[in-house]
């Protein structure tokens, strides 16, 4: 009996010192950005600046045919935003797919609130709310309240299980489903 209690024991523990001792993953780099870091490493300034130019070129063109895209934090946040509602894989560049714990601001867009630009009424109480952005989103449920009008503002918030729920000038929150 002490060795099967040696063995529920040792296993828990074999799989934290494994977990434990598992490289974090990093995103890949691409080829093009990995050859400019190269640069760095040449002793020779003459040479150090040539391989400096000649990558810079390479980049520069390779954006130029929309193959390479530079976001500082401020683009990519807006990015999120555009995006907010739509279901995607977790990719790491829009603040998912890393097992680690992130930053509070990395986790990507929780709520946004912006101006209605467009209703539509689909009866029953249920609108089609177009945002200022062009987003369209639907009430999955009827808004019993007051309807919504262009220019009023409405907030939209994740909910559980991948739900949105959105309120319309503060008055009562309603399960939303974005559709374009």
């Amino acid at each position: 009996m002490t060795g099967l209690r040696a063995l529920f024991l040792l296993v828990p523990l074999c799989i934290a010192a494994q977990s434990s001792a598992a490289p974090q993953r990093q995103q890949p780099r691409p080829e093009i950005f990995t050859d400019l870091l190269k640069c760095r490493t040449i002793p020779v300034d003459a040479e150090r600046l040539a391989c400096f130019d000649r990558q810079v070129g390479a980049m520069d063109a390779a954006a130029q045919r929309d193959e390479v895209v530079v976001l500082d934090k401020g683009e990519l946040n807006k990015t999120r935003k555009t995006l907010f509602g739509f279901s995607f894989p977790k990719l790491p560049f829009l603040g998912g797919g890393d097992d680690k714990e992130e930053a509070p601001e990395q986790e990507g867009i929780t709520h946004i609130q912006t101006v209605i630009a467009s209703v539509r009424s689909l009866g029953y109480g249920k609108w089609q709310i177009g945002l200022e952005d062009g987003a369209q989103w639907i009430t999955t449920e009827a808004m019993t309240a007051r309807d919504p009008k262009v220019g009023q503002t409405i907030e939209l918030k994740r909910a559980a299980m991948g739900s949105f729920m959105g309120k319309v000038d503060g008055g009562r929150a309603v399960r939303m489903k974005r559709i374009s």
